[in-house]
């Protein structure tokens, strides 16, 4: 029995699609105007005319950033953070007994 046809036309099919995108990519990307000038109001910030702020009064810090997010998530998030107290021995606890629990569920459930 022959293998299909498409196993071996689909590679070439692929490389030739793929060939075709890149031309009209380039074609399209050489189409655009090369009168950029570095270092002039051409690089600068758009700011809706306004004048551009310094950096640091631009800059968005985290935590103001996902204010939102911690506000609404805040009855999920508050206790979790008390849970994690950084000690490897708490973590392997919870592991440990986890781990019991789902023994005896699965210990359980192949009795029944």
């Amino acid at each position: 029995m022959s293998a299909p046809v498409l196993t071996f036309w689909a590679p070439i099919v692929a490389i030739i699609a793929f060939a075709i995108t890149l031309a009209i990519a380039y074609l399209y990307r050489s189409r655009g105007q090369g009168k950029f000038k570095e270092g002039t109001d051409q690089g600068e910030i758009y700011y809706s005319g306004e004048n551009v702020p310094e950096e640091a009064q631009r800059h968005v810090r985290s935590h103001n950033m996902y204010w939102g997010f911690f506000e609404a998530m805040k009855r999920y998030y508050d206790p979790t953070v008390r849970a994690h107290t950084g000690i490897v021995n708490d973590y392997l606890i919870w592991l440990l007994g986890l781990t019991a629990l789902a023994g005896i569920a699965i210990l359980v459930a192949g009795l029944l």
